[in-house]
């Protein structure tokens, strides 16, 4: 091979290296920036966002700001069961035809995975609690996927599945509370509030956060538009 070859050879191999490189630190940017194109044009979440501005709440997908990233499954909050188990598998089959039967669970395009986003006590989680529950591969996974404070008037209004590995939940709560700084406001008198979503991603184990700008409303008039 000639000497000119191998340097064209080379220089091919930095630009490609160079261009990959740009592309991957471009796409971080815009999915760490706001809500992803996979989610904003995921059909359930445009449905919701049609109806709450339908309902006079003005925001739109592209106000939506990225907050945090955490991690899914951690000791506290994960258990796993082994499917090859007789009596773990039943129960897996018993669990997830009830959870079916709420109409705030998510349920998954292979139905064996769901969220569930119920205001109440069930299943050993609190209201204020969401949940994943399902067959992954040989693994049946149990874990909280988030949780808010009831000081921040929090409510959570949707779940829907992209695939069956990323699925969404959003809430609703003030906007200037956090667990650093919890500012409350008397969910009876008019207060300052936003929506969260949140973004989970099983397969990576990240859930990852995008607020909305405020907007000013009493809370039960609020939830009843929801």
């Amino acid at each position: 091979m000639k000497y000119l070859d191998k340097i064209l050879i080379i220089l091919i191999a930095v630009f490609v290296a160079v261009g990959v490189t740009l592309n991957i630190k471009k796409q971080y940017s815009i999915d760490k920036s706001k809500i992803p194109n996979k989610l904003e044009t995921q059909s359930q979440f445009q449905k919701w966002l049609t109806n709450v501005k339908n309902k006079g709440i003005n925001i739109e997908a592209d106000n939506f700001r990225f907050v945090e990233d955490s991690n899914v499954y951690n000791t506290l909050w994960t258990s796993t069961a082994s499917s090859d188990d007789d009596n773990s598998r039943k129960l897996y089959e018993e669990t997830i035809e009830l959870l079916k039967k709420y109409k705030t669970s998510a349920i998954s395009p292979n139905e064996r995975e769901v969220v569930n986003f119920d205001n109440s006590l069930r299943f050993g989680f609190n209201p204020n609690e969401v949940f994943f529950y399902g067959l992954r591969e040989d693994k049946i996974l149990r874990t909280k996927v988030t949780d808010c404070d009831f000081e921040s008037n929090c409510y959570f209004n949707r779940a829907a599945f992209l695939d069956n590995h990323v699925f969404f939940v959003i809430e609703l709560s003030l906007k200037d509370y956090s667990k650093k700084d919890p500012k409350t406001c008397d969910p009876k008198n008019l207060c300052k509030y936003s929506f969260k979503v949140h973004l989970v991603d099983l397969i990576n184990n990240s859930r990852t956060v995008y607020e909305s700008e405020s907007f000013e409303g009493y809370f039960a008039d609020i939830v009843g538009k929801l």
